[in-house]
């Protein structure tokens, strides 16, 4: 065999050892990282309460739901990824994240109506006066007496303005409005998601800030004051009829 034969095929059987390496590491679940080391796939965790909701995961793949409460489980190579999840009416939440070696990673998008629906509860109403009554004693959770979640894992309070979170000995800062907070709630009973009314409005907004915090508005008015005691709604009064608003 000539030099040069031999050579290229050296150079051939080399190439198809590192294509047959290659095709068994994918098969295994291997991917390059960023960093151009070897990876195994990860899984992401999600679950969607809305049907024909549409997930976006790094602006190309989509997936849309069919049914309620939904649990999606999606293969993702082991690198940087960011998830846009939409519903029509709802506000879109984004989410950037990064996927471990062989990890899992849960995320629990929230559903914000860009048109809540509600109803008026009467002066007439048996309730009114009670819930009225509520709302007006309301007091801001504070440090020596926070606001704890249903699942008793996260307290919440206001402090010189801030709304502060404590997870275990972890306290972080959610937000620090220019405008006075009024209420403060866990919202739909979450430990990850809180409610609260200030100047005009009443928002919804994650604690954590990783990959972005989402910040929503639930209420436009005037000077709105809510009570927040059902997973479900809101009572809110803004000076004129007390309401009953779905979240």
């Amino acid at each position: 065999m000539k030099s040069s034969a031999k050579k290229y095929y050296i150079l051939l059987t080399g190439l198809v050892f590192i294509f047959i390496f290659a095709l068994v590491m994918y098969s295994l679940g291997y991917r390059i990282k960023s960093d151009f080391t070897l990876g195994k796939i990860g899984y992401l965790d999600v679950t969607l309460s809305l049907p024909n909701t549409s997930i976006f995961i790094d602006q190309s793949k989509k997936i849309v739901t069919g049914k309620e409460n939904e649990a999606l489980k999606v293969a993702l190579s082991p690198n940087n990824h960011s998830i846009i999840i939409s519903h029509e009416s709802y506000f879109p939440w984004k989410k950037d994240f990064e996927m471990p070696s062989a990890g899992t990673v849960i995320l629990s998008p929230m559903f914000v109506s860009q048109n809540p629906s509600g109803e008026i509860i009467a002066e007439n109403d048996p309730e009114y006066r009670k819930i009225k009554n509520i709302i007006s004693s309301d007091k801001l959770p504070t440090k020596d007496s926070p606001r704890l979640s249903e699942d008793k894992i996260v307290s919440v309070w206001v402090e010189e303005g801030a709304i502060l979170a404590k997870t275990g000995e972890d306290v972080q800062t959610v937000i620090t409005p220019d405008t006075t907070i009024r209420n403060l709630y866990f919202y739909k009973n979450r430990s990850d998601t809180l409610i609260f009314s200030t100047e005009n409005s009443i928002f919804a907004i994650e604690i954590d800030k990783n990959g972005g915090q989402n910040f929503m508005p639930i209420y436009k008015g005037q000077e709105p004051v809510f009570v927040g005691s059902n997973p479900n709604f809101i009572y809110v009064f803004d000076g004129g009829p007390l309401m009953q608003v779905n979240i």
